[in-house]
């Protein structure tokens, strides 16, 4: 009878310290249960010092030169859009973050005073149907003072590969950035020709020529802030 008490004992002591150790080991504190976003979130705010935030009021357009045969002289056929969203990261070096710094374009939405040229370019040479948005990747800006200033005006050269059509290539933008506190506005600008992007050069009836040289301009407003 006593052996047999001894072991139920024993039994018992074995089973109740088993239970205290897989409850232990599965309980983990709160805080080292985290989600994916939560993770992405605290790897950008780690390796940033600066984060470029643009704001709604930013503006990206295209000007093309074109001959129509209404018009005894050519014109820039102009298409805009605001749908623009993005930042750029800085480390506390003053280095891009690439992986992070990028600037997106909804090209589905430009807008020229042209119904017709607007379905044209979305159908024929962006292909926007298929490709609904332009992505510029930043890499580096040339000329830019570190850390960022709090007044006056700078010119600077941005760098990155821009995604258009479905097509990814080095572009540079040249660039006038006001800085007044927190908050940044200027002008973005670039030019290349049709095929650097494997897009198709307007052939319509009603224009005449087209000039083989697309500008680009981003008019930005954009804040300055400090990731925790």
């Amino acid at each position: 009878m006593r052996i047999s008490i001894v072991t139920h004992n024993l039994l018992y002591t074995i089973l109740i310290s088993g239970l205290l150790f897989f409850s232990c080991s599965n309980d983990k504190p709160t805080e080292e249960i985290k989600s994916d976003q939560t993770i992405k979130k605290e790897s950008i705010n780690n390796s940033t010092s600066v984060k470029v935030d643009f704001l709604p009021g930013s503006v990206a357009r295209y000007l093309v030169r074109e001959q129509l045969a209404n018009l005894d002289f050519p014109n820039d056929a102009i298409g805009e859009t605001s749908e623009i969203e993005g930042a750029i990261y800085f480390d506390e070096n003053g280095n891009i973050v690439q992986e992070n710094s990028n600037i997106i374009v909804n090209v589905n939405s430009l807008k020229s005073d042209s119904s017709r040229r607007d379905k044209y370019l979305s159908r024929r040479s962006l292909k926007s149907n298929e490709f609904p948005k332009a992505t510029i990747s930043i890499k580096k800006i040339e000329n830019l003072p570190w850390p960022l200033p709090k007044n006056g005006t700078q010119l600077v050269s941005i760098i990155g590969d821009m995604t258009v059509h479905g097509v990814t290539d080095e572009i540079t933008w040249d660039t006038s950035v006001n800085f007044k506190g927190s908050a940044l506005t200027g002008t973005a600008k670039t030019n290349f020709k049709f095929e650097k992007f494997e897009m198709d050069l307007p052939r319509v009836a009603i224009v005449l020529s087209v000039d083989d040289n697309i500008r680009l301009e981003l008019e930005f407003i954009a804040e300055i802030t400090y990731p925790e």
